[in-house]
């Protein structure tokens, strides 16, 4: 068995990966809340026990003295607390947890924080670790307590992943500022949160001993990827301000290396945050939903017309005529599907069913992060993935080419490359899709146009002219 102190957002992801390969996993969490919601959504043992409780430890001892553990990593969290915390939850726990299961490999979840570099030297594990915070020097302390005992450190750069981009959030909320230096800002290591997971389980399951910077291929000076997050997200760059040696975790400039952990056999998923833009598809949609939760944040929309609507609504013929009119390009998310898979729609449901297809086509839909002046006509389905809808509303202005169901029908009967249309009743179908997914496109939708009575080129002139309106309002205001 392996124990996972602290199941919050690296030990969940952690116990579950573990729990996927095959490990039996037993997570701790401080409270019988969490024990109870973790342990509902998940097949792994979970278990409600305050690591910096001496006597509650040893009761989870008692409780699994008869299973073999192999190894305890700590991941848990101090709540963002102080040096008291830091003292409770990683100092007093990691102590508690090796005298409770001494023949456990032990693993301490700890922070590149530690080290204080400002003269953005590259930093490996056997560089000066010196912190001159409080806070810096408990984790130095958990961390001898886990070496003393045989076991491992792995030092963890600036976690982002779900829910999770400190740099991209605060750009979203106009609060980013490029800190120090001579425009660029300090360098920031990070490291996304699956591949945090995945050091921690490499580590303990290989069972390697000392330190691990865990980080990601290529820290970057702040301004460097603020600059680039701006352009992205069509945004201002951020002022620059003096160097805060407040901050909690002390102002540092360094390039923390990941070489010895890679020559270990290990290697992140995701080498830069801007992978990750592409790749992971919750990234983008929840830290800008996060943003967007707020009331007075004003979330960017890309200078681009998005058409959104059910299959044969004239998206196509209609979008072409609309990029035409405005000078834009013209992109179809079902033809850059089909080039990227190499085959047709009807054969990537064949060989990957919807679920398959859904997934290439949010795929698509982050790789127009950035495009600028286009006219995108979107698959009927789209908006049936939830992560898809902040992403399709940060692209631009989004219009909906609503047809009744008899006019749907007669304009696809004669197209057999659909392949949710392969139905007894596709007229029924065409209903039934219009009733599920119509509120979703009304609710996303800045314009919809009723394109019974129209034509293509009338159609396309509504689109065009409201665009514009649309553009001009934004600069203006």
């Amino acid at each position: 068995m392996i124990i996972i102190a602290g199941c919050g957002y690296i030990g969940e992801k952690l116990a579950s990966d573990l729990h996927d390969a095959g490990q039996e996993v037993c997570g701790l969490t401080h409270s019988a809340e969490s024990a109870a919601r973790l342990g509902a959504e998940y097949p792994w043992k979970v278990m409600a026990v305050d690591i910096s409780d001496a006597a509650a430890v040893r009761l989870l001892s008692d409780a699994l003295a008869h299973v073999p553990v192999d190894a305890v990593i700590h991941c848990a969290s101090s709540g963002r607390g102080g040096a008291e915390a830091y003292q409770r939850v990683y100092v007093d726990g990691m102590r508690h947890l090796i005298a409770a299961f001494p023949a456990a490999f032990p693993i301490f979840a700890s922070s590149t924080s530690v080290y204080s570099q400002t003269d953005e030297s590259v930093v490996t594990e056997e560089s000066d670790a010196l912190p001159d915070k409080e806070t810096g020097r408990l984790l130095l302390e958990a961390e001898k307590i886990a070496l003393a005992a045989g076991g491992a450190v792995v030092r963890l750069a600036g976690l982002y992943g779900r829910d999770r981009s400190y740099p991209l959030l605060r750009l979203l909320q106009g609060r980013a500022e490029i800190e120090g230096g001579d425009g660029r800002g300090r360098i920031i290591n990070q490291i996304h949160r699956d591949d945090a997971a995945s050091a921690l389980a490499y580590v303990a399951t290989k069972r390697l001993k000392g330190i691990f910077n865990a980080v990601d291929d290529q820290p970057m000076h702040q301004g460097d990827c603020l600059k680039r997050l701006a352009e992205i997200f069509n945004l201002p760059l951020p002022p620059q301000v003096p160097a805060n040696p407040d901050r909690k975790r002390g102002w540092t400039s360094k390039h923390v290396s990941n070489a010895r952990l890679r020559a270990c056999g290990w290697q992140p998923q995701m080498p830069n945050v801007f992978e990750a833009l592409r790749h992971d598809p919750v990234l983008v949609p929840t830290i800008l939903d996060q943003a967007g939760a707020e009331e007075e944040v004003r979330l960017p929309r890309a200078s681009n017309v998005v058409l959104v609507g059910l299959m044969g609504c004239g998206k196509t013929s209609v979008g072409k005529l609309v990029a035409s009119m405005l000078g834009f390009r013209f992109l179809d998310t079902d033809a850059m599907i089909v080039e990227a898979a190499g085959c047709s729609i009807p054969d990537i449901f064949a060989k990957e069913g919807e679920a398959g297809f859904r997934k290439r086509e949010s795929a698509v839909l982050r790789s127009l992060l950035g495009m600028r002046n286009a006219v995108i006509a979107t698959g009927g389905g789209i908006i049936t993935q939830p992560q898809n809808l902040p992403l399709l509303r940060h692209l631009g202005y989004i219009v909906w080419l609503q047809a009744s169901p008899a006019l749907l029908h007669r304009r696809t009967s004669f197209n057999h490359d659909r392949p949710l249309l392969r139905d007894p009743d596709p007229k029924g179908k065409l209903e039934r899709l219009l009733e599920e997914r119509g509120p979703i496109y009304k609710s996303l939708a800045d314009l919809r146009i009723a394109t019974d009575e129209l034509s293509q080129e009338e159609s396309a002139y509504g689109v065009a002219e409201s665009a514009r309106v649309f553009f001009c309002q934004r600069q203006i205001a």
